[in-house]
């Protein structure tokens, strides 16, 4: 047996999930300094060598990700044909669900796949703790009879330096990052908001240096998750070049998020990840959620967020219609969203109380995160 554990990550061309994977990495080598980590990615299978590498290990960590899914298991993690061929414990790491509505109600209705469940009972055999990342993922383990999960958070939610260390800043706002989202990749109305939304910042920060960000790569040559929205994205670079305002392509690395996210004073957008490294080095961030990630992290850290939409269709056909043209629209904008981040930040320039709840939410969980480490084999 080596001492040593091999985690599955997802890192492909998202910013947020080569973060993910660098933080979870960075706790583990830490925290775990005793063991060697070995990193695969998720959506390879296991052949015979790697099935007697991961045997020969103390832990195979699923790591970060919405992999609390339906289909969890070939779906998201492909490992073995035959589950019963891991001998090894297996854990996961701050996974979480997905949900695109992301309401509490929806925790009930959350169905997983026979396959998943024979996952997560085997998960659960070996008496080892799992950890994911937020509440509703928790609650959703826990209604189908899963008891062996600590809610630690996200792994990126963790900055070593700065834990229980920092106060959140309050310097003068010169440089903005607006992160953009993935809804308006089949919703015309979400693109609207989007250029609604920094027009808003130039608006309130004239003096401000205003740059949209985007996590997933504009360059045509990058494949994989990528090309699905870059269309899209061009048609907002288009615009944002006709605006006159700066934009940024942080994709493909957890050190291009890094050095970006930490050279600004305030994030305002649509990215999850890009408000949890900023609330996680102690400076400010307001998030506007398009899915139950956003929802659940806001239960864990506070803060300050709102809801990018107000209703989302469920039909099949508006969904099949709204893969053919960004002009029919799934969503139904939230019709306050402007008011209230105008408000927000106005408020909050002054004050900056809910701004900083997440400093002392992150430091109030990571001895949990520290828990769940501590016990792993």
């Amino acid at each position: 047996m080596k001492d040593r554990y091999i985690l599955l990550t997802g890192s492909k061309n998202n910013a947020g999930d080569f973060l993910i994977k660098h933080r979870a990495k960075k706790l583990l080598s830490t925290l775990r300094s005793d063991r060697e980590i070995l990193d695969w990615n998720v959506w390879e299978p296991f052949d015979e060598e790697k099935l007697s590498i991961v045997n020969a290990s103390r832990a195979l960590i699923l790591t970060g990700g919405p992999a609390l899914q339906k289909n969890m298991y070939p779906g998201k993690y492909k490992l073995s044909s035959d589950l019963r061929a891991i001998k090894t414990p297996i854990v996961s790491m701050g996974i979480g669900w997905s949900c695109e509505r992301g309401e509490w109600r929806d925790i009930h209705d959350y169905t997983l796949t026979p396959q998943t469940h024979a996952l997560l009972s085997q998960m659960q055999e070996h008496g080892i703790m799992s950890s994911v990342r937020d509440y509703h993922s928790l609650h959703v383990l826990l209604s189908n009879g899963y008891k062996n999960t600590l809610m630690t958070g996200c792994p990126a939610l963790y900055s070593l330096e700065h834990v229980a260390q920092s106060s959140v800043e309050r310097d003068e706002i010169k440089r903005i990052g607006f992160s953009l989202g993935v809804s308006m990749r089949h919703s015309h109305s979400m693109f609207v908001q989007m250029q609604e939304v920094a027009l808003l910042l130039r608006r309130l920060f004239p003096k401000a240096q205003i740059e949209t960000v985007f996590h997933h790569s504009l360059e045509p040559q990058k494949a994989q998750v990528a090309n699905k929205i870059r269309a899209v994205q061009q048609h907002f670079v288009a615009w944002l070049e006709r605006e006159g305002f700066g934009y940024v392509d942080i994709s493909g690395s957890a050190e291009a998020l890094i050095e970006y996210y930490s050279e600004v004073d305030l994030h305002v957008g649509y990215r999850v990840h890009a408000h949890i490294f900023m609330n996680s080095i102690s400076k400010r961030s307001v998030l506007i959620n398009e899915d139950g990630r956003g929802k659940a992290l806001e239960k864990v850290i506070g803060g300050v967020s709102f809801a990018a939409y107000d209703a989302i269709s469920d039909s099949k056909i508006i969904k099949s219609l709204s893969r053919l043209s960004t002009r029919i629209s799934r969503h139904t904008p939230n019709r306050h969203l402007l008011r209230d981040l105008e408000d927000a930040l106005i408020y909050e320039q002054e004050h900056g109380i809910k701004l900083a709840q997440p400093r002392s939410e992150i430091d109030r969980h990571f001895p949990l995160m520290q828990r769940f480490i501590a016990q792993l084999p």
